[in-house]
Parts: structure tokens; C-alpha cells; sequence
């Protein structure tokens, strides 16, 4: 058993933050249908890396994104599909869209268009600045990707070197926690609909996700004027340390974290160094103080040697761990966090699962991602057309 056993998703998404939402709903029990073009579908269908047989194929970023769902094809231009569509909205629980904003209301198969046919429908419309019209801003009618969010949502600016220029953090990540931010509130009206019987209109704007995961650097800013310099926290020493075999990073917000260090590395003179007197003296000389006279202790040891020995002064790090070591972290394996698929085109793959975990409901299924139209047959036989 599983929390979302019953209830029936659409997803007419594509590229990643609608298609990880309804995975996340995936992988918390529900029925996902994917609805996607007949030629062609999901553009992730053909990113690369892509494994390919004579009888088809199937490309990792679409794997990534589209695990234990279903494939329907629906030409919506066409008004009969158009019919079948809405009948399988009549039957859902939830829609998940984040197509060009007014492309599915131009169709006739919008929310306006899909309550009329069932109430209790929980729709959730993903974009890049929001659908809303009482709550309509300049930037509305833009088209957004992932890196234009990072940007414009003020991750860059904050992200890389002092004098460098603004960086990009791992790809997607704008894409990804909008999901989140997504499935949350999906879930919050399928609690809501419990009370009221009635659905709701989900409008997640991906800027707005990204602003609201800078509330600490917009505090500040609110409270002090000051404009943030790229790679370094004012208001908290934070930085990575090299080690023999490689680095770990550690951040030290209280005067009572830097002791520990100071007592950890065997310095306990630099607790009375002239420029390390503040959490904010330490902000701005972490790189070019507290790290040289920090890695004189740590570049003999290894990264686990320094972060049990930190540990065992109270001061959490963490090694800096290259991908290869993620993907084979003995610790992800204890929280089975890895999914074992198999996918008649990829072969076998190990996918990093969405981290639900509680003591009742069964882990996530571990089917691949569907091919494109495989389930036509099951699926569009139980829906009769109807004209509008």
C-alpha cells in the first residue's frame, strides 16, 4: 500500500518540472497517465545519453523524470482527441501541464474547460512566472527554462567566485524544486478536497519557488542594504577545506562552532585573531585566514578522518563526495535510495529515487518509463469520445 493508491494523475508535461511533480505522485502510489504528442512526445524522449535497439529506444533524461507512468497519445489539435482527453479528465484526480502558457485554454482543454466537467478537480499548472489573473505580473508572458529562472531568481548572483561571474548550480535544479514546491501543494488541496469537495487551480510559478528558497539573502538585504558578493556569506564562515584525498566543508554560524574548530585543528590561538573576532570578521576572511591556516591540519589527513574528528568536537562537516562515490555510497544503500530498473532498451539502471520514506506505506514501484503511446489500448478503450 501506498498513500496515493487510487488516485488518477494526468500529466501533460514535457523537459522536467511537470514530468518530476507527477513522478513524485508516481512515486507516492498514483496512477500517472502522460499525455503527449503523437509524433514524437516528450522532447526528453531523444536527449542524450540515449540508448538505442532496432525496436526502440530509451535516452536517460527521460528516464530520470518519467519512471512508473503510463503513455497515452493524444493529438489535441484534433477535436475527437481533444473528446478523449476530456473524458480522462473527468475520470483524474489531478492535472499536471506546464505547456506555453494559454496553449491548453486555446484548445478547449483548460481548467476553466475541465471543472465544468469535473468539480473536484485538482489542477496544477507549472510556469516559469505564473498564470493567475488577480495576481499577474510584468514578466508573465515570457517563456522560462531552468538557467533563465536561476538567473532571474537571484540563484546566480549569489553562486560562484568573488569577481567571477554569475554561475549556474547543478542543472535543473530550478526545474526540480518547483516540482517540489508543486507536489506540495497538490498534495495540500487533495487534503483541502477532503473538506470542501471541491478542486483547486494550482498555480506554480517557477520564479516563484526560486525567490522564496532566497528568503535568508532577502532577509538580509531587507535588514542591512548590503549587496551580497558572490561566494561569501557575511553572516556565516562557510567554506571547503582540502583534505589528502579531497575536501570537506563545514560552516561555522556561531562563535561556539568556531572554538570547536579552533580546539579541533589544535589552534586555539586563533581565537584571538584580529580579524577573526565576529562571525562577520570570519565571513570575509574564511578564504584567505581560516582556511591556509586550517588546511596546515587538514591537508595530512583524509576527508574522513577530518569529519569523524570534527564530529567528535560537536562540529558537523561533510566530505566532498564526486559523483562516482554518490553513486555507490554505502550509507544511500542502507536507505535504499536506488532504484534496481530494467528497461527492455537501457538495460538494467540504478535511479536515485524521490526520498519518501515512513514505516507504513510501501516504497516506491520500480517500473521504467513508458514508451511512447504504450498504453493506448488499456487506457483509451474506457473513454468514449463526446464533442464539447
Amino acid at each position: 500500500m501506498r498513500p496515493l493508491d487510487g488516485i488518477r494523475v494526468l500529466e501533460m508535461g514535457q523537459y522536467i518540472a511537470a514530468p518530476y511533480c507527477a513522478m513524485m505522485l508516481a512515486d507516492l502510489g498514483a496512477e500517472v497517465i502522460k499525455i503527449e504528442r503523437p509524433d514524437g512526445g516528450d522532447p526528453r524522449r531523444i536527449y542524450d545519453p540515449l540508448e538505442q535497439t532496432e525496436t526502440g529506444s530509451m535516452s536517460g533524461g527521460f528516464l530520470s523524470y518519467n519512471r512508473n507512468k503510463k503513455s497515452v497519445t493524444l493529438d489535441l489539435r484534433e477535436e475527437g482527441d481533444r473528446a478523449r482527453y476530456r473524458a480522462l479528465a473527468a475520470t483524474a484526480d489531478v492535472v499536471v501541464e506546464n505547456l506555453r502558457p494559454g496553449a491548453v485554454d486555446r484548445m478547449g482543454v483548460g481548467y476553466d474547460a475541465l471543472k465544468e466537467i469535473n468539480p473536484r478537480l485538482i489542477y496544477c499548472a507549472i510556469s516559469g512566472y505564473g498564470r493567475l489573473s488577480t495576481h499577474r505580473g510584468v514578466f508573465a508572458e515570457r517563456p522560462a527554462f531552468d538557467t533563465a529562472i536561476q538567473a532571474i531568481g537571484g540563484l546566480m548572483a549569489v553562486t560562484g567566485e568573488p569577481g567571477g561571474p554569475p554561475l549556474p548550480t547543478v542543472t535543473g535544479f530550478a526545474d526540480v524544486f518547483t516540482a517540489v514546491q508543486a507536489t506540495v501543494s497538490v498534495l495540500a488541496a487533495l487534503q483541502g478536497r477532503q473538506r470542501t469537495g471541491t478542486g483547486a487551480f494550482v498555480d506554480q510559478s517557477m520564479y516563484d519557488s526560486v525567490a522564496s528558497l532566497l528568503e535568508r539573502e532577502l532577509m538580509l538585504w531587507d535588514f542591512t542594504g548590503e549587496h551580497r558578493v558572490r561566494g561569501v556569506d557575511r553572516y556565516s564562515p562557510l567554506g571547503a577545506l582540502e583534505a589528502e584525498d579531497g575536501y570537506v566543508a563545514l560552516i561555522l554560524p556561531t562563535h561556539e562552532m568556531w572554538r570547536r574548530l579552533c580546539v579541533a585543528i589544535e589552534r586555539p590561538d586563533l581565537l584571538d585573531h584580529p580579524l577573526l573576532d565576529s562571525v562577520v570578521h570570519r565571513a570575509e576572511n574564511f578564504a584567505s585566514v581560516i582556511r591556509p591556516e586550517a588546511e596546515r591540519w587538514t591537508r595530512s589527513r583524509t576527508r574522513r578522518e577530518i569529519v569523524e574528528h570534527f564530529a567528535a568536537h560537536g562540529l558537523p562537516a561533510g566530505e566532498t563526495q564526486t559523483i562516482d562515490e554518490l553513486f555507490q555510497c554505502p550509507h544511500l544503500d542502507a536507505r535504499r535510495m536506488f532504484l534496481e530498473i530494467d528497461d527492455p532498451y537501457a538495460g538494467r539502471r540504478r535511479m536515485i529515487r524521490t526520498p519518501f520514506l515512513t514505516d507504513t506505506y510501501e516504497e516506491p514501484r520500480n517500473d521504467s518509463a513508458p514508451q511512447l503511446g504504450e498504453h493506448n489500448d488499456e487506457l483509451l478503450t474506457e473513454v468514449e469520445p463526446t464533442t464539447a
